[in-house]
């Protein structure tokens, strides 16, 4: 005892001796005020008085009168945050941002707001009770003790009324829509097939999570060395991620599990691969529903197992960074699907094996959710190339006859080759998205629609969106159900306008299959539907669809993106001419979460500008000659 007051007492005779004296405290403070007045006096010297005229004093005041207002302001409130209780002090500087940060949904602004406000509510509700339960209830003299009270329960009832009552519609207009049934004279694509379904997985043999992948693997393939695509698998949370799987990503291994139908074949290859979730509760599994399908209809189907580069809790120690976790990864997911595929070519070629002259290469195509949706925009791009795009060092060996990519409500953006796009050419695209994706809140599937190009008009190719009304992010998965956050803040979710999940994955049977079939097996007979869901309207759910379409016979007169003069259209020697607006410019087109990355043109005209009307010319060069057979402007769905 004598060892621990000897402590204390040369602890409370150190901070004695360092505590500055009243006379240090105004020294200090006379030094911050000559600094200030120096610099405000340099500040007005180079800014104010060189060619000095007197519209500038109302920004010097304003400039500087803002920075003293909000010192007073911040003065305030330390002044005020002083005069808390101790124990509330402590609830508000070490609890509040856990509440602030890790309940409260939305953005950084939206969560502060809510936070604050749900913050507030339990102070009132807490201090009313807490001198309720001390002084009793005694209404006469406790006016202001009940108002805050009843305020607080107040706007937690409000709070919770807003949340989970019921909602107007959405879209009232689409009310009591039904689908206009015109539906083409051809079997339902969504439907089995004839072929028995077989299934198997393949994987490292070493996988010590997924016993699957593991010791229960059919069939063992290789692991590659993906370090050049994926940043940040090192330091502490690099080393919770490689302790849990037992591997880094310097030996990815390739796992799947698949379906694929009972005969010689050979049949079209299929890949899927999942995108961002909780590493823990994997993914792959939940597109066994399109695995039974396709595989009943003579089609080898993988999905494909990357949920070791997926979100993880543990990347939760760097808690200062803006992104936790893996960097720059969603390249390698692309890259992946590709090892798949040359897997799949070396099984295929191997004597023996079992699957030896069963696949057919020359008939591939890859569908991706999520961040696996832009990985197959990515893995399209890749496929051409000689050499990873960041890093020249990394050759590639790919050249897949790759016929098909479908992004199942795709992020954008995430991998930017020199800051740009990637890249998808000559290959046929399908995006489809829904209205109540509570995860990738716009349709940025639609910037890699913007971004498919046909470089030969005579070799058919196609692009398609779809926008459904009423799906949502998660449903597109069975296993990652219809919660489009986490259950942590899933309660801020409005569930009632979403449509049914069997129905959401029969939107997908459908449509996925009915492109499979055009592209796999030339069935061009389906390719009404691309461009009009009214053509599927006896195979989906009734809801409201919006399609895009277009194809590499067409010859766009003004897409807005050759050049930045406004006056050129599309065509080589082309212009466009106007008269009479009031506004003509071209502009990037802004989405509610991300830029579309594609332009277009504003056009206004205003009868206060002029009375005149306004037009808008596109002139043709003046020796151009037609487009032979190709369609300049489509009056209507062009088909092959």
């Amino acid at each position: 005892m004598k060892r621990i007051e000897r402590v204390r007492a040369f602890l409370r005779r150190t901070v004695t001796a360092l505590s500055p004296s009243e006379a240090a405290w105004h020294g200090a403070s006379v030094g911050v005020y000559v600094l200030a007045t120096a610099l405000l006096l340099a500040f007005f010297a180079v800014y104010f008085m060189q060619d000095f005229t007197l519209q500038k004093l109302p920004a010097f005041l304003v400039q500087i009168g803002v920075l003293f207002l909000l010192g007073v302001l911040a003065l305030l409130v330390f002044h005020y945050i002083g005069k808390l209780a101790p124990s509330y002090r402590f609830a508000l500087f070490v609890l509040a941002p856990f509440i602030i940060v890790v309940f409260a949904p939305g953005d950084e602004k939206q969560s502060a707001v809510f936070g604050t406000v749900l913050i507030l509510i339990a102070s009132f509700i807490g201090a009313g009770i807490a001198v309720l339960r001390k002084d009793g209830f005694e209404p006469a003299r406790q006016k202001v003790t009940l108002a805050i009270t009843a305020l607080g329960i107040g706007g937690l009832l409000v709070g919770l009324y807003a949340t989970f009552s019921d909602k107007d519609s959405a879209n009232p207009l689409l009310d009591g829509y039904v689908l206009e049934d015109r539906t083409l004279d051809l079997p339902n694509p969504g439907l089995p097939g004839t072929h028995d379904v077989l299934t198997l997985t393949y994987g490292s043999g070493q996988d010590k999570r997924r016993s699957e992948y593991g010791d229960g693997a059919d069939l063992i393939s290789r692991s590659v060395d993906g370090s050049k695509l994926i940043d940040n698998w090192d330091g502490f949370s690099g080393w919770l991620r490689t302790s849990y799987w037992g591997f880094d990503a310097g030996e990815l291994p390739l796992q799947a599990r698949v379906w694929y139908p009972d005969g010689d074949g050979p049949y079209p290859l299929v890949l899927v691969v999942h995108g961002n979730h909780a590493m823990e509760d994997f993914s792959d599994p939940g597109y066994a529903y399109l695995g039974e399908l396709f595989a009943s209809r003579g089609i080898i189907f993988a999905s494909v197992d990357e949920n070791y580069i997926n979100f993880a809790i543990s990347a939760w120690v760097e808690v200062f960074a803006d992104r936790p976790g893996l960097k720059e990864e969603n390249d390698a997911r692309g890259w992946l699907l590709l090892q798949h595929l040359a897997q799949w070519r070396d099984w295929n070629d191997e004597p023996g094996h079992q699957f030896q002259n069963k696949v057919d290469m020359d008939r591939v195509a890859l569908i991706g959710h999520s961040r696996g949706g832009e990985a197959v925009g990515v893995a399209a791009s890749f496929n051409s190339l000689q050499r990873y795009p960041d890093d020249a060092t990394l050759a590639f060996d790919f050249d897949f006859n790759l016929r098909g990519v479908i992004a199942i409500a795709p992020v954008d953006g995430q991998y930017q080759p020199r800051d740009r796009g990637t890249p998808i050419r000559d290959v046929n695209y399908f995006t489809i998205h829904g209205s109540m994706d509570g995860d990738v809140q716009s349709f940025e599937g639609t910037s890699q629609y913007s971004r498919v190009a046909f470089t030969n008009p005579d070799d058919f190719h196609f692009r398609s969106s779809l926008y459904v009304t009423g799906a949502n992010h998660g449903q597109f998965n069975t296993t990652w159900n219809n919660l489009d956050m986490s259950w942590f803040r899933a309660w801020a979710l409005d569930l009632d306008g979403i449509m049914d999940g069997e129905e959401q994955r029969d939107v997908a049977r459908v449509y996925f299959s009915a492109f499979l079939e055009v592209v796999l097996r030339d069935r061009f007979e389906y390719l009404p539907i691309f461009s009009d869901a009214r053509y599927a309207a006896g195979w989906l759910p009734n809801t409201f669809y919006i399609n895009q379409y277009s194809n590499s016979a067409e010859l766009p007169v003004a897409d807005f993106e050759e050049d930045i003069d406004p006056t050129t259209n599309s065509l080589a020697g082309g212009r466009i001419e106007t008269a009479h607006l009031s506004k003509w410019y071209e502009a990037r087109n802004s989405l509610k979460w991300d830029d579309l990355d594609t332009h277009s043109v504003v056009l206004a005209w205003d009868e206060e500008f002029t009375e005149e009307v306004a037009r808008v010319d596109f002139v043709l060069p003046e020796d151009w000659s037609g487009a032979n057979d190709r369609t300049i402007i489509s009056a209507g769905p062009i088909f092959r």
